[in-house]
């Protein structure tokens, strides 16, 4: 217990005990009470859906399923597994052949030179010299003369795409058309396609109340697609007792790692050539050994106990997994059913139900709450040093950190609408940066990283017509349309008008251009930054901040305007003229006291798989070495070994930063 003494210029209490050796120097003992909102990440529940038990009937099968799932590259048409993306920290380090053109924005040209003289574009490697996407004459006047700008972003390669013709019973990757050359190639020869927004990390993302940088991944698992009850045509089959097999509609809340698990595995941009759809998967996966060429470490903290003998692979088949994990209700069946105009058994028609839940369950495992700041917020006043105390300061106060990384996840968006949030709603009225009032989805923020035209984020729509956004969900239901998609706004958490509710349908908003909030924590470890990827390290980032972002323009009309509204910015970013001292020590917070070491040295739960990776196109950016078939230039791969409980043992070192 500290007892509190106020006035030594840090949030919260403080508390004054014997001298402590911290990095070779004595300091006084000096413990933080939590501020307002944050705390140790080991008090928060981890989110689970309410009914779960209704199709799990052996969450330890269920989370050894969703792990084998997750880091076997058989789910792929070409040799991608989801771990290929997230496979550091999460997150993806890789630099050859990760930028894309900002197809999002209709661009399908690459900007050629890069700032390092590179020429940028497929199966280019990236250098420290390339980074930020934004460069200033000034970089500390965000007005300043461009001095080079573009609207490319790094990402993650994915798979060669071309149209889905059939999976194999045997080879690893399916039989698909040619490569669309239209975009991804060098010299005739198809490049993997990369997608058009960074690659978030998985670890601690469930307790992100919607994922994905657009929050398109539902909070409610429909069991088929990301988009919950927009969805109003997706159904599981399920086993009646009479024998019959019925199509039903599920509704999962707190499953939005679901909802997103089962988009890339069908994407022709990640893991999927075009039109292979999940009946397809299921039929290629369910008699097959997971991992079957993959090393498993005999202690990894999950795999070990199903490993086979050989080090490679599981000793059962994914079928007997998923019989072992799930109610028989939703694969006993005897009869072939139809999935479009394919027959397929029960247990492949409804893989997209066990692929979902069981990759919720295994990601559910990945929270990392042993950092430094939760040994500090547990009452450890020697867990950081007094340069990462400043640099929390500047956190909270000065540098306008808390106002969207609050929380003990560190993210607006990851407490957000849960049961453990009773301060803030789905959606918010506040004045925005331009001084007037708008509503915005709490959590999502658009913060001038680049034009809002290029990228809606949550301003954008789903497939079905329907806006992504909450807040302009709400509007249209104030103006008389309603649509499936369950959620609660409560006026009386309104920063502005507060208990007071919107009746005009076209009241304001800011939701264009917006983006949810990352987490914070293993920062350090998961570049490059922003959904485009445009920043390298975080001192880039933090000067992004401190210049106010990199929108152009004035407060009241600038880049980050579109439609009706001549701004969308967030009213905290604005110049924060941080000296060079509170720089620096708002980088040396944001590294060591934000980073799990079970992370950095992948320890259990962060153990994983063997996995190989493709890392570009053997060759260059200007020439790609040997044509695969169809015109498929060759994989350059990395492997990385398998890891055990223990981690990252000797002669392997801790994971590294971007570009390291």
């Amino acid at each position: 217990m500290w007892t509190r003494v106020a006035g030594l210029g840090v949030a919260g209490g403080v508390a004054i005990g014997g001298g402590a050796m911290i990095d070779g120097v004595a300091r006084a003992q000096v413990a933080v009470d939590p501020p307002p909102g944050f705390g140790s990440l080991k008090d928060v529940p981890v989110p689970s859906p309410a009914g779960l038990e209704h199709f799990v009937r052996d969450k330890t099968a269920a989370i050894a399923l969703g792990k084998a799932l997750f880091w076997d590259v058989q789910a792929g048409s070409d040799g991608q597994a989801c771990a290929s993306c997230h496979f550091h920290a999460g997150a993806d380090h890789r630099v050859k052949n990760q930028l894309d053109p900002g197809i999002l924005g209709k661009d399908s040209v690459f900007t050629t030179p890069l700032p390092s003289g590179g020429s940028g574009g497929p199966n280019y490697v990236l250098t420290g010299a390339d980074f930020p996407f934004h460069q200033l004459a000034d970089p500390r006047d965000r007005n300043s003369p461009v001095v080079f700008d573009t609207d490319d972003v790094a990402s993650s390669q994915g798979t060669f795409a071309g149209a889905f013709k059939a999976v194999s019973q045997i080879a690893i990757d399916d039989a698909c058309g040619p490569p669309d050359l239209s975009i991804f190639h060098v010299g005739g020869l198809a490049t993997r396609k990369v997608e058009a927004r960074n690659t978030p990390t998985v670890v601690n993302a469930v307790f992100n109340f919607r994922n994905f940088w657009d929050g398109r991944a539902n909070h409610v698992f429909n069991g088929v697609s990301p988009f919950g009850r927009r969805d109003q045509a997706a159904r599981v089959l399920e086993v009646k007792p009479d024998g019959s097999v019925v199509p039903v509609a599920i509704a999962l809340d707190h499953a939005s790692l679901a909802s997103q698990a089962v988009g890339p595995a069908t994407s022709d941009f990640e893991m999927s050539c075009t039109n292979r759809g999940f009946a397809d998967i299921g039929h290629k996966l369910v008699g097959r050994i997971p991992l079957v060429n993959q090393r498993v470490s005999p202690t990894d903290s999950v795999l070990g106990r199903y490993r086979r003998l050989s080090s490679e692979g599981l000793a059962a088949t994914y079928g007997q997994l998923i019989e072992q994990a799930f109610e028989p209700r939703y694969w006993s069946a005897k009869q072939p059913v139809v999935v479009n105009t394919g027959s397929f058994t029960l247990e492949e028609a409804n893989f997209s139900l066990f692929w979902g839940l069981a990759i919720q369950l295994y990601e559910s495992t990945l929270v990392s709450d042993d950092a430094p700041i939760d040994r500090y917020f547990e009452g450890d006043p020697t867990a950081l040093t007094e340069q990462e105390l400043r640099g929390f300061d500047v956190f909270q106060h000065k540098g306008r950190c808390a106002t969207c990384h609050g929380g003990p996840a560190f993210s607006a968006a990851a407490s957000v609408g849960n049961a453990q949030d009773a301060e803030h709603g789905l959606v918010e009225r506040m004045v925005m940066g331009d001084g007037f009032v708008a509503l915005y989805d709490n959590g999502f923020y658009n913060t001038g990283v680049r034009p809002t035209a290029e990228d809606l984020g949550v301003g954008g729509g789903d497939p079905f017509g329907v806006p992504l956004s909450f807040t302009r969900q709400y509007k249209q239901y104030v103006g008389g349309t309603k649509y499936p998609d369950p959620f609660q706004v409560d006026p009386c958490t309104f920063a502005v008008g507060t208990c007071v509710e919107v009746t005009d349908p076209g009241a304001r908003d800011a939701v264009d251009g917006a983006f949810k909030t990352p987490i914070l924590r293993n920062v350090e470890l998961t570049g490059p930054y922003f959904h485009n990827g445009g920043q390298a390290t975080l001192e880039q980032v933090v000067a992004f901040y401190d210049r106010g972002g990199d929108r152009r323009g004035e407060d009241r009309n600038d880049t980050t305007g579109f439609g009706v509204n001549p701004t969308n910015v967030d009213p905290d970013i604005v110049a924060l003229h941080l000296t060079d001292q509170e720089i620096a020590d708002l980088v040396a917070f944001l590294k060591r006291p934000l980073t799990d070491d079970r992370v950095r040295w992948e320890m259990a739960p962060f153990d994983h798989p063997e996995l190989t990776v493709a890392n570009g196109a053997s060759g260059f950016e200007l020439q790609a070495s040997g044509a695969g078939s169809d015109g498929r230039a060759h994989d350059a791969t990395l492997t990385l070994p398998a890891v055990g409980a223990a981690g990252r043992l000797p002669p392997l070192g801790p994971l590294q930063p971007f570009l390291r």
